[in-house]
């Protein structure tokens, strides 16, 4: 083959080759953690009913019919020995996590196996199932990565035997729920002064999570759009967690006080930023 040829065929080689070299994108983690819900079905109680099936997630629905072990009703009709489906286990049982942290801010630490495996199987499952704590894997759809969740998760019953009906119960983690922006962004429970401040100090900043700081229209930016959440709702104080947090109590209307000192502060920032000021002193 003539040089020049060459060259020219290795050259069209050099994309497919990079290609080849480089690394594939991870599947990113979810990460739930603690003991936040229970779950349990009652002996004898119909595994095909939505009330004795633990939905964890969309593809995701544990329960055990009265002589079987645990599967996941969403893709199988009874257990086998990889249920549940989409599914992978760690526990202190297994050698390969023994001495290790089992909790799911350890999960790249952790071994992985099926359920039956993860406590030991057979006539040793009755007994390990509710001494110890597992971390389970929800294995998401290769194409997504909504999925590849990590939670904690801690059996407090399991029913042995065909005559005790395929009774079970556990505690586990749940989705973490954002609380929604209340206008009080710095956290003393009132929509104030001092919350404007913290957005004015942070002015077209980008937020870790939208909705996490003065970001109080959850776009992602501390702009305009806070200033105006934080201005509809001040006075207003906040509940504090345990009672309804991220809820807003009643208070009075706006004292005159309050709305003087709103346009102020509201005369002061469109001093800096005239092209806002008509519409935040509208």
């Amino acid at each position: 083959m003539p040089r020049a040829r060459f060259v020219w065929a290795l050259a069209g080689l050099a994309p497919f080759t990079l290609a080849l070299a480089l690394p594939v994108a991870s599947m990113a983690q979810t990460v739930w953690s603690g003991f936040d819900i229970g779950f349990s079905k009652a002996n004898f109680a119909n595994p095909t009913l939505p009330e004795n099936q633990d939905r964890i997630t969309d593809d995701v629905w544990l329960t055990r019919s009265a002589t079987q072990g645990l599967f996941n009703i969403r893709t199988e009709s009874g257990y086998s020995a990889t249920s549940p489906a989409g599914t992978e286990w760690a526990t202190g049982f297994m050698l390969s996590n023994m001495g290790k942290t089992i909790a799911a801010t350890n999960w790249d630490n952790l071994n992985f196996t099926t359920w039956m495996s993860a406590y030991g199987g057979g006539g040793s499952l009755a007994f390990n199932i509710t001494n110890f704590d597992a971390v389970v894997r929800l294995v998401g759809d290769d194409m997504t990565t909504d999925d590849d969740i990590y939670l904690d998760l801690r059996f407090t019953n399991w029913a042995v035997g065909s005559a005790a009906g395929g009774g079970f119960a556990y505690m586990r983690s749940m989705e973490p729920i954002t609380p929604a922006p209340t206008g009080d962004y710095n956290g003393n429970g009132v929509v104030d002064a001092a919350d404007y401040v913290l957005w004015r100090s942070t002015l077209d900043q980008t937020v870790g999570t939208p909705g996490d700081g003065a970001d109080g229209d959850v776009s992602g930016t501390i702009d305009a759009g806070d200033y105006d959440f934080w201005r509809a709702r001040f006075g207003n104080v906040v509940a504090p967690p345990g009672h309804g947090a991220g809820l807003i109590a009643a208070v009075p209307e706006p004292t005159s006080a309050a709305l003087l000192l709103i346009g102020l502060i509201g005369f002061q920032w469109c001093s800096a930023r005239r092209l806002h000021c008509a519409r935040h002193l509208s």
